[in-house]
This record gives C-alpha cells, structure tokens and sequence, in this order.
C-alpha cells in the first residue's frame, strides 16, 4: 500500500462509519476531532454511541439504505469487524469513488489514517503505510512531547491576523519573514505561557513596524554545522535551516546536513579548498549582505564551529558594520568530535591540564611557522595540541615540536572524515611524523590530536604508523 499524506475537508460534509461496535466507535470519536458531525450507518449500537446521539453530533442511519448517501462523502471507514462486510461495504465505496479505510486490512483499503498529535488546528499525522502501526505510535509520543500544548491557540491566534497581514505585506520573503518573527519571537512565547493580551499587542507592534518599513529587512544566521553527521547538528542549527531563504554553505558539508534545508531555500556553494577558492572572503562577505539587504534570511553554514578557525568573526565584524541583524550557532567542533569517536578526552587529570587549539595553515597558503604560541612552554605543562588543517603540514609541526622540547615519543593521532562514513584515524608518534619519509596517506578534513592522551586506548579501529613502515603494511596493523 503506497500512500500519500493529504488533509481532507470535513466540514462540508459528514464522514461515514460503518459499524455499530466499539472499535466504530473509537473510529467516529476521532473524527470528531475534526468533523461537526458523523454518520454512522449500523443495525445496533454500543452504549458509548447514545450520549454523542444525544448531542446532535453523530446520526444514524441503516446500512440498507448506505448506498444511497454514499456519493459525495468526504470518506469512509468499514469497522465492522467481519471480515466479509467490510469487503462489501470497501468494493461499494470504491464503485462510487469514496476513499475507504478499513482498519488493520490495507489491501481494503484506499487510505491510511496515521497517528494522529492533535495540538487545536495544529495536526501532526504520521503514516507507515500500515506496516508498523505500533512504530507510528511511538514516534506519535516522542513528538507529543516535543509541541506545546498551547501550540493550537498560537495558530488561532496568527489565523485571525491573516487577512491584515495579506493587507499589508505583499507575499513573499517580507510575509514568510514577518511570520518566522512571530513564531520564533516575543510574540509565540508570551501566547504560549498564557498571556495572549502581550502577545495580540506584540503582533500588532510589528506588523505596525512592517506597514511603516519602506523595504523588507533580512538577517543572516551563522551556523555551525559541526565535523560532518547531520545528527550531531544543534536543534537550533536545524531550525535556523528550515527557516532559511538562502544558504550560503562551505564545502565541509556531511552528507546530510544540508537535507535539513526547506525545500524552496537557494543553495550556494562557496566551496574552499587549500590552493583553490571558489570565492574569496570578501567575495562572500559581499554576497550574504547583497542577499539579508533583499530582505531575505540568510543562513552562513560553516563546517565545524563558526568560531574556531571559520572566519567567524570576520564576517561578523563585517555584518555588525553593515547594519545587518546577525545570530550565531555554535556547532560541534573537529576536536571534540574526535575526542568522542575515539572515546579519549582532550583533557585528564593526570596526562593534561589544558588543549590548545591551533591552525596547521598560513594565511595566503604558506608555510606556517607557528610562532603563534609558545610551543616551549607547553612541552613541560602537561598539555594537548589540537591541530586543524593540519595535515600538509604535519612534518613541519613535529620536527618544529621537538626542537622546542617536545618529547619525540609524545603520541599523535591523526583523523580524517571526523564523524562521517570513511573516518580513519592513525595512530603514531612525533619522531615518526617529524621524519620527511612519513606519508600519511589520507584524504579530506583532518585532525591532530598531539599529546599523552592520544596515547591511552582509543575505541574503534587504529591504523598503527610505526617508523619506516611501508604505507601498504599499515592497515594491516590496524586494530579494534
């Protein structure tokens, strides 16, 4: 059974369930969620029929007479438990083109009815194709728990704005962008504690302000989309991109990250690679206010964490100058993604007292010299290198460790493809990287963890890079 979700009108006129049982009569009271009214065609019926009889919301009918109210209802379910009937009552439906439900017999069936989160007007249905009822339950109250109860009456609120904010705003990124304030802002928060009078005054106020407002104003969102696994993205990172109109993204993009996109946002690519740039940063730097000054929201998408070597800041000076509304979402770093695939820490009480971050690459793609930092004094307190980009230059970072007094025995791990499918990581020490034969053999992003912790039992497969070892020994010390 291959389906498609759809929400179908109700109101017009009234369902059809036929069956007089208790399983109809679960039947018809969900529908009631949504219809005025239901009607029920059935010989006899259980005692919880009376009350909704009584009420005005449930009619009756006999089956005899089915056929002839048939056309035109909006659908029908068949729950009356015989296995026959409900294959009569389904082949008559289908003869008069009436979608029909026949519950837990899908080859009956024109339709599946989901499981249902019911948040007022706000309905959230979720389908299986009627093969894993039980699973579509269960995601039913993992997401129950995740919407407000109050998220109704927030959307009843907004439908009773819906005429003067057409009025005022023409359709487009200015109307998407109001409601995306409302929803995400002062307004939502104070309707959704209960106060509606702040949050009515707080609608108005703003929509007041975009009347007033010669041109849509945009914003830009800078977010960290962490070492590669879409799961390891914050909730906040996933909503900044559904709510995008642009994504303007770097090419250390996981497989799957960008799927968190909405469908209609622009996607560009502003792709670096070390000796090759698509677009240079001022390049970029022109094009994210070009596009926040459309009006639209612009979400930066940045490996990593916009903060650690991600010219972060740059970008956001530059916004800041340019009078452009910025937010920034930290993202999982390289290092800690690491540190917890291998299941080490970057800190211990007893191997390290502190981890310092550090950039393998020059500007302008030189040779660093790392002179940054006192590489010397560091050598004798314990601590941990975590170094980024720093796979091209790992022979100069070592041999430049150990003239500064770093034990040539120190450990190093070296890992590429942090987090995603084809992560490898090897294990070696700074004489073995220092020495000009070393070949590492990787491709992608890669990290370097230098420091005793890299030396204590790492989880998963280790690839051991022991001196003058043969690239084509290697793997084959690899471990679990």
């Amino acid at each position: 059974m291959a389906t498609f979700p759809i929400f179908v009108e109700v109101g017009a006129a009234a369902p059809l369930v036929v069956g007089g049982g208790h399983l109809a009569l679960s039947k018809a009271r969900l529908l009631l969620k949504r219809a005025d009214r239901v009607t029920v065609a059935a010989a006899a019926l259980v005692d919880g029929f009376r009350s909704l009889i009584d009420e005005g919301r449930i009619e009756r009918i006999d089956p005899a007479v089915l056929w002839e109210t048939l056309p035109g209802r909006p659908l029908m379910i068949s729950a009356t438990e015989d296995d026959a009937e409900d294959a009569r009552w389904s082949e008559l439906a289908r003869s008069f083109g009436v979608p029909i439900n026949v519950p837990d017999r899908p080859h009956l069936s024109t339709f599946a009815l989901g499981a249902i989160v019911d948040r007022g007007i706000v309905t959230v249905a979720i389908g299986t194709d009627g093969a894993a009822p039980v699973l579509a339950t269960r995601l039913r109250s993992a997401i129950e728990q995740e919407l407000h109860p109050r998220l109704g009456r927030l959307a009843d609120i907004a439908r009773e704005y819906r005429d003067d904010v057409a009025a005022a705003i023409a359709p487009g990124i200015g109307r998407r962008t109001f409601w995306d304030r409302v929803f995400g802002g002062e307004a939502a928060t104070a309707i959704l504690d209960g106060d509606e009078a702040a949050g009515r005054a707080t609608i108005e106020a703003q929509l007041s302000g975009a009347t007033a407002q010669a041109a849509p104003v945009g914003r830009v969102i800078l977010v960290g989309a962490g070492p590669g696994d879409p799961d390891l993205l914050a909730l906040k990172a996933v909503r900044a991109l559904k709510a995008a109109d642009v994504i303007v993204h770097d090419g250390l993009m996981g497989e799957g990250v960008l799927d968190h996109a909405r469908r209609e946002a622009q996607l560009i690519s502003v792709a670096k690679a070390k000796g090759r740039h698509s677009k240079t940063q001022a390049e970029i730097n022109a094009l994210i206010v070009a596009l926040a000054r459309e009006g639209k929201t612009v979400v930066r998408l940045k490996g990593g964490d916009p903060s650690i070597f991600g010219r972060g800041g740059e970008e956001i000076d530059m916004l800041r100058a340019s009078d452009i509304a910025v937010e920034v979402i930290p993202g999982i770093t390289a290092a800690t993604a690491a540190a917890a695939s291998l299941q080490i820490p970057l800190t211990h009480r007893d191997l390290s007292h502190s981890v310092t971050f550090i950039s393998g690459h020059a500007a302008g793609d030189s040779t660093p010299e790392f002179d940054q930092i006192d590489l010397s004094a560091l050598a004798h307190r314990g601590s941990t290198l975590a170094v980024y980009m720093g796979l091209s230059t790992s022979g100069v970072l070592a041999r430049t460790l150990i003239d500064c007094g770093w034990s040539p025995a120190i450990p190093v791990i070296v890992a590429s493809r942090i987090s995603q499918a084809g992560e490898r990581r090897i294990a070696t020490t700074l004489d073995v990287l220092a020495d000009p034969a070393t070949t590492l053999d990787l491709t992608g992003p890669a990290l370097l963890i230098i420091g005793e912790v890299a030396g204590l039992d790492a989880a998963g497969t280790i690839e051991r890079l022991a001196q003058h070892t043969p690239i084509s020994e290697r793997r084959e010390g690899a471990h679990a």
